[in-house]
């Protein structure tokens, strides 16, 4: 009989089947399909379960990676996605976004030519899967406080409080300007890398924890901040990351030339159909395009212009390839 804990010598590394770049450049649905169950279970099984896991120590958030690979691998979904809710309030995001290739993957104990496991589609793939089968929190031994928190802002920040307050018993109440949960994960993350189906679910199981959402509401416009500060027992500020990094180029200014973010945005509540949406597209349809940079949000004006149908897209970059910040896979797919 073959050896389990040596089975990473005859089954090598496999990612998710990948949509062909023909059909990539016709639409902004995610690029990645899902694992099933036998391939899910195949390559979580390749782990060593090492004493020392490098992966978990490399995730910023400490997943237990070893332990629910092997719930994978034995076929116990719910049992993993219960445990992979320990640690982190947003994995089916993670699972998508995250730069496994630096982190978890990176530091994977295979990487050294034999590939790393497939750390990252399985993490989507046990809530995907999870939440397709029925699987919600279990809220039942949650006693009440009477407490509430304010939370000023739907981004991951305000949906981890969130979802960390409302497991303990207080009452969290999220203020967002947006008619949108998510923040960027919504409005700046290109459709490609994360559907925002998947944002408009995490906002159906947080509504049913008990999570109360006020969205199109700016505090400090339709709210006053002094309310919430009178009106709570604390308030959490998680405004997000829309204040982006300017080159400082003369010629900044001119016509044709755009910042990165608030072109994503643009195109993103465009593709969403949200009031207002058309009147702030830009469309790169036909243009030759030059992005500068070499980190995600780079990647992402890249692959957003070529689906928009520019004429070419051209990335330029101050170091070299080796040195680009982003996450390798966003590279090699802007490739």
């Amino acid at each position: 009989m073959p050896d389990k804990n040596l089975q990473f010598l005859d089954i090598p590394r496999a990612e998710p089947a990948k949509a062909p770049v023909e059909t990539r450049l016709r639409n902004f649905r995610e690029i990645y399909a899902q694992f099933d169950a036998g391939s899910a279970a195949q390559q979580a099984g390749r782990c060593l379960a090492c004493g020392n896991p490098f992966c978990e120590w490399k995730c910023p958030v400490h997943n237990y990676i070893p332990n629910w690979l092997k719930l994978i691998e034995e076929g116990n979904l719910l049992e993993a996605a219960e445990l992979s809710h320990k640690t982190n309030s947003l994995p089916e995001v993670c699972g998508r976004i995250c730069p496994q290739d630096r982190l978890c993957e990176g530091a994977c104990t295979l990487n050294d030519g034999l590939g790393s496991v497939t750390i990252g589609a399985i993490e989507k793939y046990i809530t995907d899967e999870a939440l397709k089968a029925g699987w919600k929190p279990d809220m039942s031994n949650v006693q009440p406080t009477g407490r509430r928190v304010a939370i000023v802002g739907a981004g991951p920040a305000g949906l981890a409080c969130a979802d960390i307050l409302v497991r303990n018993g207080v009452h969290p109440v999220v203020f967002d300007r947006h008619e949108r949960i998510g923040g960027l994960l919504t409005f700046g993350i290109p459709p490609f890398k994360l559907e925002k189906e998947v944002v408009e679910k995490r906002r159906e199981i947080m509504d049913g924890m008990g999570v109360e959402f006020r969205l199109r509401c700016e505090v400090g416009r339709d709210t006053a901040f002094e309310d919430l500060v009178a009106g709570y027992d604390a308030v959490f500020l998680g405004m997000g990351t829309y204040t982006y990094v300017k080159g400082g180029f003369p010629g900044e200014d001119l016509p044709g030339v755009y910042e990165a973010l608030p072109y994503l945005i643009a195109n993103i509540r465009h593709e969403l159909s949200l009031p207002g949406a058309a009147r702030s597209l830009i469309s790169l349809r036909g243009k030759r395009v030059i992005v500068l940079g070499g980190g995600d949000t780079a990647m992402d004006c890249n692959r957003t212009a070529i689906r928009q149908g520019a004429e070419s897209v051209t990335c330029t970059y101050r170091r070299d390839e080796r040195n680009m910040t982003g996450s390798r896979r966003d590279y090699k797919n802007s490739r």
